[in-house]
C-alpha cells in the first residue's frame, strides 16, 4: 500500500452525521502481524529494565512516539451494493460514515504520537492522553466493525454464499443447535443492542457466541475473533426500513455471504492463543 499523504482537521464529535473525506484503510493481515510483533515486544519488556533517572523519564515523556501506518478506506464490493432489501443508496451513505472513521483514526494516530506522556498530566477524570485514547477506541472500532460488516454482506452467484456448510455449519449446530436458532439469537440480540452484534469464535470457550455492543467500543470480549458483524445503528437501515429494525435484520440475514464468513472462521481457527497457560492452536 502506498497511500497519499493527506492532512486532516479534527471534526465535530458526532462522526455519524458528518460529511467525510476519503482517507487512508485497514489491512487485516497487516494489523494482525503488527499486533503479534507488539505482543513479542511486551513479552520481552522485562529484560529491558526501567528508566533509571527522573531525567530519562522526563525525556521519554516529551518525545514523539512512532505512528501506526495510515489506514485506507476499502471500496464497497459489487455484491454488497447489490443486496436484496438493503438499497444501494443506504450502503453508499453508510460507507461515508465508515470513511469518516478511517479519517478520524488517522488524525488520532498523529495526535497520540505527540501527546505528552508526563504522568503528572495524565488523569482518569480528564486529560489529553485519556481523551485521545478513548476516542481512538471509538474511531478504530468503527473502522474494524464496518469493514467486517461490509465484507460479509452481499452474495455472488457462488452457491456456497447462500448457506453455511462444512466445519462452520457443524460449529453453528454445536454452539446454537441449528442455523435457525443462531439466526433467532442474533436477531433478538440485535433488537436488544444499541449499536452492534458480533458472532465471534471465542478461543477460550471454544465455541461461537453472539456478543452485544452499544457503540463502536463497548463491551469488548478479549480473545474472541468476530466473524460476523451486524450494525444496528439507525443509519444502517432507516432509509429502507424506517424504525422497523426487525425487518432490517431479516434482510441482513438473507444477504449474509457465507463463503466470506467461512473464510473468516477458518482464519480464526488458525490463530494461536493462550489457554490454560499453553500456547495452542484450535
Amino acid at each position: 500500500m502506498n497511500p497519499e499523504n493527506q492532512s486532516h482537521e479534527i471534526e465535530d464529535e458526532d462522526v455519524e452525521n458528518e460529511k467525510m473525506e476519503s482517507a487512508p484503510g485497514l489491512n487485516r493481515r497487516a494489523f494482525l502481524q503488527t499486533a503479534g510483533a507488539a505482543a513479542g515486544l511486551a513479552a520481552s519488556a522485562g529484560t529491558l529494565g526501567v528508566l533509571s533517572t527522573p531525567a530519562q523519564a522526563q525525556t521519554a515523556a516529551a518525545e514523539n512516539y512512532p505512528m501506526p501506518p495510515k489506514l485506507v478506506a476499502r471500496p464497497l464490493k459489487a455484491s454488497t451494493l447489490a443486496t436484496t432489501g438493503i438499497s444501494r443508496k443506504t450502503h453508499e451513505e453508510h460507507w461515508k460514515l465508515y470513511e469518516g472513521y478511517v479519517k478520524k483514526t488517522n488524525e488520532l494516530f498523529e495526535k497520540i504520537s505527540s501527546v505528552s506522556r508526563d504522568p503528572k498530566l495524565a488523569n482518569q477524570s480528564y486529560s489529553e492522553i485519556r481523551e485521545l485514547k478513548v476516542e481512538l477506541s471509538f474511531a478504530l472500532g468503527g473502522v474494524k466493525n464496518h469493514e467486517l460488516y461490509f465484507d460479509i454482506l452481499g452474495r455472488t452467484q457462488n452457491a456456497a454464499d447462500a448457506k453455511p456448510a462444512g466445519n462452520l455449519l457443524q460449529e453453528i449446530n454445536r454452539s446454537f443447535g441449528s442455523p435457525e436458532k443462531w439466526a433467532a439469537d442474533l436477531k433478538a440480540t440485535g433488537i436488544a443492542a444499541r449499536g452492534w452484534v458480533w458472532t465471534a469464535h471465542d478461543h477460550d470457550l471454544k465455541r461461537l457466541m453472539n456478543y452485544i455492543g452499544d457503540a463502536q467500543n463497548t463491551y469488548p470480549i478479549w480473545n474472541a475473533t468476530p466473524i460476523i458483524g451486524l450494525d444496528v445503528y439507525e443509519h444502517a437501515y432507516y432509509l429502507d426500513f424506517q424504525t422497523n429494525r426487525g425487518a432490517y435484520i431479516d434482510a441482513f440475514l438473507a444477504n449474509v455471504n457465507w463463503s466470506a464468513v467461512a473464510s473468516r472462521y477458518a482464519e480464526a481457527l488458525g490463530m494461536r492463543t493462550r489457554f490454560d497457560g499453553l500456547s495452542v492452536t484450535f
